[in-house]
């Protein structure tokens, strides 16, 4: 579960949760839903903040992850979206762009 996970990773750092939340810039709320699995669908920029607070990456934080609907569910993506941005990336649109774009 992502939650243990993340649970996991913040105390092997020796975060406390109002550390973490405070880090991710995520509420302390939020946070906990998610550690103790009352929310498992947690979206990309969420996940981008507390993988990045933990120093580690979104894989790290899904990996073995079944019940995680961005493993388990039918791409989200299809073949024309994926060009779509691959041709945003070649025209110079970093992650931060993309992830600033999706909050508006």
């Amino acid at each position: 579960m992502i939650g243990e996970k993340i649970k996991n990773l913040r105390l092997k750092k020796g975060y406390s949760i109002t550390r973490l939340a405070e880090e991710a810039n995520i509420s302390k709320s939020y946070l906990s839903h998610l550690e103790k699995g009352l929310n498992n669908n947690p979206s990309l920029q969420m996940l981008d903040k507390i993988a990045s607070s933990l120093h580690t990456t979104i894989d790290e934080l899904i990996e073995g992850d079944i019940s995680c609907p961005a493993l388990t569910s039918k791409p989200v993506l299809n073949l024309e979206w994926l060009q779509l941005i691959e041709r945003a990336v070649q025209d110079g649109m970093t992650k931060k762009n993309l992830l600033n774009f999706s909050i508006i």
